[in-house]
């Protein structure tokens, strides 16, 4: 675990950072969105608010569910939904469309793998995980299972409530529903885990 606090916050950020440009990446491309984006879609689309808004009020639902589920949040779990919320209704505008089918594919797969780059650099900051990631480190513990199939169940939950409320789905959304779970688990033996629950996962 990293020593120096700065040190845990640089990454806290750098992961949001590089999970909210990849999440901009995988809007423009236009090939359906990752479950949890669906959901977020869905209910931006639902209640007339922007999609960064729409990633605040669901990642404080997910707080609370995390909380629940005894996954208790730290404060970069508390300040990760404002921030990415805001950096994606700023980022957005300034990311162009993608043309032609295999660069969209292309963007989709490499945004889905550097999405769980990002999320394991927020894991292993130790200051407060993602408030999706919490409720799988809370399932993680409560089940006793291995990550990817808990995460794969997650995006599955995620992506029928996010159809129901009309958010935007297709091959994007089958990519990275597959890939997010082992991408995490396989980054988070690279750049090592911070406790021995996701020691087991990997």
């Amino acid at each position: 675990m990293l020593a120096s606090l700065p040190g845990r916050v640089f990454l806290l950020l750098a992961g949001s950072l590089i999970s909210t440009i990849c999440y901009a990446v995988t809007i423009r491309a236009g090939l359906g969105l990752g479950p949890l984006y669906v959901l977020q879609d869905g209910i931006a689309r639902h209640a007339g608010i922007t999609i960064g808004t729409s990633v605040i009020a669901t990642g404080f639902a997910l707080v609370l569910i995390a909380a629940a589920l005894r996954s208790r949040p730290g404060p970069g779990t508390l300040a990760l939904p404002l921030l990415g919320g805001a950096t994606l209704d700023a980022l957005l505008p300034h990311v162009p469309v993608l043309h032609g089918e295999p660069l969209r594919f292309a963007a989709v797969v490499a945004a889905t793998w550097m999405m769980a780059f990002a999320g394991a650099l927020m894991i292993r900051a130790s200051v407060g995980v993602a408030a999706y990631d919490a409720v799988m480190l809370g399932l993680l513990r409560v089940l006793g299972r291995p990550l990817s199939p808990i995460r794969i169940s997650m995006e599955i939950t995620a992506l029928g409530a996010g159809w129901l409320l009309g958010g935007s789905i297709g091959i994007g959304t089958v990519l990275t529903g597959l890939l997010i779970g082992p991408g995490i688990q396989f980054w988070l033996a690279v750049i090592g885990a911070p406790h021995p629950a996701f020691a087991r996962a990997t």
